[in-house]
């Protein structure tokens, strides 16, 4: 990975976001948005791919949130780091745009990413 081309890309979602489109069992088991995300940062070789909880915050001007539990609400923040080269990060983006269509913000670098 070289210096000049590294990006990061943080993408902002919901603590209880899901995944749409899983058969009734996956569903049921492992629908975690942030955790799908993560596992398919790993399948395609994402350099490092981070998952941070927050403590307390809110998303589009929503109430604010707060972590004082052992299981956070299902509306508090999340954001998924991603960093590897520019071109890489595009390409896990487009690649998993059906899943990332309902997340608050995905931020590439200092620019706004918007999935078409």
């Amino acid at each position: 990975m070289n210096a000049e081309n590294l990006a990061i890309a943080k993408i902002y979602f919901r603590y209880g976001q899901s995944v749409v489109g899983q058969n009734f069992w996956r569903k049921l088991w492992n629908n975690n948005l942030g955790e799908y995300l993560l596992k398919k940062a790993k399948q395609n070789a994402i350099h490092q791919a981070n998952i941070f909880t927050a403590k307390s915050g809110y998303l589009n001007n929503g109430s604010i949130q707060y972590n004082i539990s052992e299981i956070p609400s299902s509306e508090n923040p999340v954001c998924l780091e991603l960093v590897d080269e520019s071109s890489k990060i595009k390409a896990f983006l487009n690649e998993n745009k059906e899943e990332l269509q309902k997340v608050s913000l995905i931020l590439l670098n200092d620019m706004i990413i918007e999935l078409a």
